[in-house]
């Protein structure tokens, strides 16, 4: 097997502290499968990018062999090595569709070469590949078809992953990225300097303010959006959002000093996380 294809070796599992594990105990066992499946897709596609260990080549050509595995799978195929069969499963059984692979696949390819996004509406078109497409998939897979479902998707893909990139301002800095939009740090003055190093300059702790409220008011419109009558196979979705705004929030109460290490939650965060969206899934 070439070294470009799926990865015979790789385990597809979700590991006990990613924020998507607290939702899979509201799925049934098929669908526990298939989305694992899905979630290694992702994780294997975003690793390669983010590998300083690969030439910049030989990640295009890792990313262009995942794209034509999904073209085998779309065709009726099965790739090789254990994801491939896994996934080849999971497209058969479940409505996943072509664009909830390839716009992921575009989304981290787009890291190789852009570093920086100027507006809010590009870092939105990126967020929607990597995030919102993430989550059509889990829709597809829990079986939430309500006619706003691709809406609730893009807007907590929205917020997840800008809950994401809060988190992670100053390492990606360090790698040399800026997510945040460069209107949005001309706003409070803060150069793209400041999202690095080890102070904390007032224009940075405004500008994070700002998108924490940002990031808060996408959480809410993407409840706002459920549908009552199938709010059932929307229990997972509310437990990741769950999890990534109990996140926000913990970014919120420490005073976003997010340049020490990653912020994790704790196990009694998490339970916390589970409590408040349980408490949505009763409001709807």
């Amino acid at each position: 097997m070439p070294k470009t294809s799926p990865n015979s070796q790789i385990v597809i599992s979700v590991p006990a502290n990613s924020s998507f594990a607290p939702a899979f105990f509201f799925l049934k066992k098929d669908q526990r499968r298939a989305l694992s499946a899905y979630y290694g897709y992702a994780r294997a596609v975003d690793d390669i990018a983010d590998d300083p260990g690969l030439a910049a080549a030989d990640r295009l050509e890792r990313l262009a062999a995942w794209r034509a595995s999904v073209e085998v799978l779309f065709s009726g195929g099965e790739p090789g090595g254990t994801l491939g069969r896994e996934l080849a499963w999971a497209v058969k059984a479940f409505p996943l569709r072509r664009e909830h692979f390839l716009l992921v696949l575009d989304g981290v390819s787009a890291d190789l070469d852009k570093k920086n996004y100027a507006t809010r509406a590009e870092l939105e078109h990126y967020m929607y590949r990597v995030a919102s497409a993430v989550g059509l998939a889990c829709l597809a897979i829990s079986g939430y078809d309500a006619p706003d479902a691709g809406l609730f998707a893009e807007k907590l893909g929205y917020a997840v992953q800008l809950t994401n990139i809060l988190r992670d301002v100053a390492e990606d800095h360090a790698a040399g990225r800026v997510y945040l939009p460069a209107e949005d740090l001309a706003r409070f003055g803060c150069p793209p300097a400041a999202l690095g190093g080890s102070n904390y300059s007032p224009d940075f702790i405004e500008l994070m303010k700002f998108e924490a409220a940002r990031a808060r008011a996408l959480y809410a419109e993407a409840l706002a959006l459920a549908d009552p009558s199938r709010k059932r196979s929307l229990a997972a979705a509310l437990v990741m959002g769950g999890v990534y705004r109990e996140l926000l929030e913990k970014l919120e109460r420490g005073g976003f000093r997010v340049k020490e290490g990653r912020v994790r939650l704790t196990a009694l965060e998490k339970f916390k996380a589970l409590l408040k969206a349980w408490r949505d899934y009763v409001k709807i």
